[in-house]
């Protein structure tokens, strides 16, 4: 799709007994809709992209990444998550679906919300409200979301 992009690690320092750590807040991708300079800062207008194969273990690190991001920078971020699927076989023909509905909303209303959350394979609850009202198929980011998500 030609958008520039880059893997992106932010470094949070904290004092510790032992001195000043750092605290690596990686991303997986970082989107930008110009060319990205030399420094290392997220800019206005570039979107952070955490891809997860599933949300049921990985879903809080990605609310709360959010939050230290943006405490740190001091500016609003545009984080969006994408997963791959949330499906959990029992056996030959047995397929449970492990979104945690009730932590995901509990997260997008009380820590933050986040700027887009999208499947490759959509959960079922995910198509019924209120659910339907944060989380979309990547198709979605593709087709109509992105150029907006990339406007600053």
């Amino acid at each position: 799709m030609k958008i520039p992009n880059r893997k992106n690690v932010l470094q949070i320092p904290y004092e510790t007994a032992e001195g000043e750590k750092v605290y690596k807040c990686e991303n997986d991708i970082l989107l930008s809709k110009n060319q990205f300079g030399n420094d290392h800062q997220i800019q206005d207008g570039e979107i952070i992209v955490s891809t997860k194969t599933t949300s049921k273990d990985r879903m809080g690190k990605i609310f709360i990444d959010k939050i230290l991001m943006e405490r740190f920078t001091g500016k609003s971020l545009k984080v969006i998550g994408i997963f791959l699927n949330d499906v959990q076989r029992k056996g030959p023909g047995s397929i449970n679906f492990t979104l945690v509905t009730g932590l995901f909303l509990v997260y997008s209303e009380f820590l933050t919300e986040l700027d887009g959350v999208y499947y490759l394979d959509l959960p079922p609850t995910a198509q019924r409200s209120p659910l339907s009202n944060y989380i979309k198929r990547f198709s979605d980011l593709l087709t109509q979301d992105l150029d907006l998500l990339l406007a600053p």
